[in-house]
């Protein structure tokens, strides 16, 4: 009898110990930091010459982005400066850019992120994007 009470009470214990430690998975992901890298990995070559007067403000856009619609706002101000033959066969701007209007919940803007860098050809992105690629996905998916 006095082991199980002993027992209890190591659990009770254990889980009030454990309810005050943090999530690992809980892992605040900036949304403004993640389309600002995005919009960094696009090689300055790859964006019409109108992009040069716009840049600092897209930029500040994007860094500010906090929600779906800020993200869909920014994606959307982005598409009008992207080259159109560096878009892979079967994505286009407009396609992009239908999406993006259409943008209401978190889920549906991380999805035009992952079309909008899908759909870029690789010769788009500067020549480390690979190399982050997988980090950004990864920070990416976890943004709800």
């Amino acid at each position: 009898m006095k082991m199980l009470a002993i027992f209890m009470l190591a659990v009770i214990a254990g889980s009030a110990v454990h309810a005050q430690l943090p999530k690992l998975n809980n892992t605040a992901v900036n949304p403004g930091q993640l389309l600002t890298q995005f919009t960094n990995a696009i090689k300055p070559s790859s964006f019409t010459n109108a992009f040069a007067a716009a840049k600092d403000g897209i930029l500040g856009k994007a860094q500010k982005a906090s929600n779906a619609l800020d993200i869909a706002n920014t994606v959307s101000s982005l598409l009008g400066f992207i080259k159109p033959d560096l878009f892979k066969t079967g994505s286009t701007a407009k396609s992009l850019m239908d999406m993006s209007n259409k943008v209401k919940t978190m889920t549906e803007a991380t999805g035009l992120l992952r079309s909008f860098e899908g759909g870029l050809k690789p010769e788009a992105f500067t020549s480390n994007w690979s190399s982050m690629r997988p980090g950004w996905l990864t920070a990416l998916n976890q943004l709800k």
